[in-house]
C-alpha cells in the first residue's frame, strides 16, 4: 500500500529501479549497511528518492531546500520502498 496522506490521498513514487539497484547492493554489502537517504515531504508525506551509501564521501547529494538527508540501515530502506512503489 502507498503512504497515506491526512486526506485519505494514496501518494506513490516510482522506484523500481531504486529496489532493484537496493536489493542488488544488499546482496553483496548486507542488510544492515548504512545509506544516506534524499527524502521529501510531498503532499503530507515523507517521500523517499534516492539514496548513497553512508560512508562514501564522494556522493554528497545536491540538495534542493525542500530535500534533506535521512541515515537508515538498508533493509529499512527497502522496505520503505516497496511500500511507496505499491500503486505503480
Amino acid at each position: 500500500m502507498a503512504f497515506v496522506n491526512s486526506y485519505g490521498q494514496s501518494i506513490s513514487f516510482d522506484c523500481s529501479d531504486l529496489i532493484k539497484e537496493l536489493k542488488q547492493d544488499i546482496e553483496e554489502f548486507g542488510k544492515d549497511i548504512l545509506v544516506n537517504v534524499v527524502t521529501e515531504n510531498r503532499q503530507g508525506v515523507t517521500i523517499y528518492k534516492d539514496y548513497t551509501f553512508a560512508d562514501d564521501s564522494k556522493s554528497a547529494f545536491d540538495l534542493r531546500p525542500f530535500e534533506r538527508v535521512e541515515c537508515m540501515t538498508a533493509s529499512a530502506l527497502l522496505a520503505i520502498y516497496e511500500q511507496e512503489n505499491n500503486i505503480f
